[in-house]
């Protein structure tokens, strides 16, 4: 079986989880085609590291910027790679991009199976009716889903996809790669080099309203305040984006900028010896279909302290408190004030002892669970369309 994936811009993230679904594809006797949309996307400057891959990668619009390609630009291009292709199977990421929806009414004019890739889930924002209406009609034209947990799967159960037809495993990292290069880092005479002489909290993530930096911030000054200045950790927020000079504003206002650093947005092997040497890392987001970042700091033996409204939160920060960590509630200061205090204040062995929990739970949920999940999701639109279903446009 050819399967072809449709994916807007290809990061380190997607390399992972493709390279191990041809892997296992290829042992099958299959073959995974790659659309990739454009090289490059502003959104999400990250540097993957290209090489000879297990899958067939086609770029359909080369030194390109994502954000410059108009609509039916990428539809069409989509469709003339698919009729030049002829894959078995499809599989887009999503059911908003004009390539994405036109690669699934491809697959259902011509008879193939359609896998929808989903990270959506019902909590992440409020919900308009007219909007969910367009999104049902939509999701009609996929025959199966892949998403990353429960929550994601109750979501897609609300606009109509049967639970049936739904995979697990769609947020994954290269868990052995993060982990590799934090253990590098740390076993490395200076690997400490420029980071925080204290114990610090880790924050990871996109400079962006969603990310609730500014509670965070509000957060960590109210825990500073209160800690004894002995024992007190820091605060390091590693990022970049379009709120960058409030957050710059914030933490000088703060009155603990003094311990708050910035050391901007940083590679996937730049942030190793920052993952390597936190004490913990704190996701505080308001809106987070996922947060893969938690699963880069599981895999580096982390303990967590994550939103409640993040997708991950549920699979990798499970009850009861104190296995891996602690979520909280991101609408509230104080709460996350008393989620970074309750960290802490653990004895050091409870607080290693989270971390390497929370290892051996995101060890099950790497590339290749990715794998099993996307050619189960296959499997499971491939029944669909032997049956005959009928299907609305």
């Amino acid at each position: 079986m050819d399967l072809a994936i449709s994916i807007t811009n290809l990061g380190p993230y997607h390399l992972a989880r493709l390279r191990a679904a041809a892997v296992l594809l290829a042992k099958r006797g299959g073959r995974l085609i790659a659309y990739e949309t454009a090289s490059v996307e502003r959104r999400y400057p990250w540097q993957a590291l290209r090489r000879d891959e297990p899958f067939h990668r086609v770029l359909l619009f080369p030194d390109r910027a994502l954000e410059d390609l108009a609509a039916g630009d990428c539809a069409l291009a989509m469709e003339e790679a698919l009729e030049r292709d002829r894959p078995d199977a499809v599989a887009v990421t999503g059911y908003v991009r004009p390539e994405a929806l036109a690669a699934a009414r491809w697959a259902r004019r011509t008879g193939r199976p359609s896998v929808l890739l989903s990270e959506s889930q019902e909590i992440d924002r409020p919900r308009q009716w007219w909007k969910e209406a367009i999104k049902r009609r939509r999701l009609r034209v996929f025959d199966a889903a892949l998403v990353g947990g429960p929550s994601h799967a109750a979501y897609l159960e609300v606009l109509g996809m049967p639970p049936s037809r739904i995979a697990l495993g769609y947020n994954a990292v290269d868990n052995t790669a993060f982990a590799a290069r934090a253990q590098a880092a740390r076993r490395s005479p200076d690997g400490r080099l420029g980071l925080p002489d204290r114990p610090y909290f880790l924050s990871v993530s996109r400079f962006s309203r969603e990310k609730n930096l500014p509670r965070l911030i509000a957060a960590y000054a109210s825990y500073r305040r209160d800690a004894d200045e002995e024992t007190a950790w820091d605060l390091v927020l590693c990022g970049g984006g379009p709120d960058e000079a409030e957050i710059d504003r914030l933490v000088a206002a703060s009155g603990v900028s003094s311990s708050i650093h910035r050391p901007g947005f940083l590679q996937a092997d730049q942030l190793a010896p920052w993952y390597g040497f936190a004490s913990a890392f704190v996701l505080a987001s308001t809106s987070e279909p996922w947060g893969l970042v938690v699963n880069e700091a599981a895999a580096c033996v982390l303990p967590l302290l994550v939103s409640d409204r993040a997708g991950a939160a549920g699979t990798l920060v499970p009850d009861p408190p104190g296995t891996t960590g602690l979520r909280f509630d991101p609408s509230r200061v104080d709460a996350i004030a008393e989620a970074l205090r309750w960290m802490a204040s653990r004895p050091e062995d409870l607080r290693l002892e989270m971390g390497r929990r929370a290892a051996e739970v995101v060890s099950d949920w790497g590339p290749e669970r990715f794998a099993s999940g996307l050619l189960e999701a296959v499997s499971l639109a491939s029944s669909r369309a032997r049956l005959g279903c009928a299907r609305v446009s």
